[in-house]
């Protein structure tokens, strides 16, 4: 794991895939943070992720049709467009 310090309006980058993801602000014992990334590379919330993958796998053990996009999409994080 690479640890980094940053301050508010600082950057990291993950350039292969196009990543950015910059620090918004402290406040209160909670860090925002905003992440840019290419319309092709899904964002989650960890918590989010494994609702979706394990959901994914009850319903491929239920029936054979994967979940919907639609789905997945209701349950990824909203992008922003600045």
């Amino acid at each position: 794991m690479l640890v980094l310090s940053r301050k508010v309006g600082e950057r990291i980058v993950l350039p292969d895939s196009g990543v950015r993801i910059v620090l918004l602000s402290i406040h209160a014992g909670r860090v925002r943070i905003g992440i840019e990334a290419p319309a092709g590379v899904a964002v989650h919330r960890e918590e989010v992720w494994r609702r979706v993958t394990s959901e994914a796998g009850r319903s491929s053990a239920l029936s054979p049709a994967p979940p919907s996009e639609c789905d997945a999409e209701a349950l990824c994080l909203t992008r922003c467009t600045t």
